[in-house]
């Protein structure tokens, strides 16, 4: 295991996040000798120090999803029953089931409505949705 993506918060596989993209910089060694290029500003978030995003990745908020909650409003509200909301976060197993069972019986699917309506729900990482 190799703990969570400074930049989103999912997990890195190999040094590399397959959310955000981010990418692990191997950190330099103390017996290599220092050059004078500029030092980044350090950012830190939750007790955490944080590289720049890169110029590739435009509008990524660490700690925060790259989903909508606008989108999953709307796909809650019209396709809630079928679950396709909970497809769009990442949580393919829930959405099966929401599937299966008409939004558990309806009852999921007004409480997920209430849920992304008020910001708490959350995608398959944890994150909470984009505003």
């Amino acid at each position: 295991m190799e703990g969570k993506c400074p930049m989103c918060g999912a997990p890195l596989e190999n040094g590399t996040c397959g959310y955000c993209g981010y990418h692990e910089q191997a950190t330099a060694s103390s017996n290599t000798p220092q050059t004078n290029q500029p030092v980044q500003p350090q950012i830190i978030i939750n007790n955490q120090t944080v590289q720049n995003p890169q110029a590739g990745t435009p509008n990524i908020i660490p700690g925060v999803s790259r989903k909508s909650k606008m989108v999953a409003l709307l796909l809650c509200i019209f396709l809630g029953g079928l679950g396709i909301h909970r497809f769009y976060v990442g949580k393919v197993g829930t959405g099966i089931l929401y599937l299966l069972t008409g939004g558990i019986f309806g009852i999921g699917w007004i409480v997920d409505i209430i849920l992304i309506a008020i910001g708490t729900f959350k995608d398959q990482f944890g994150l909470p949705l984009r505003r």
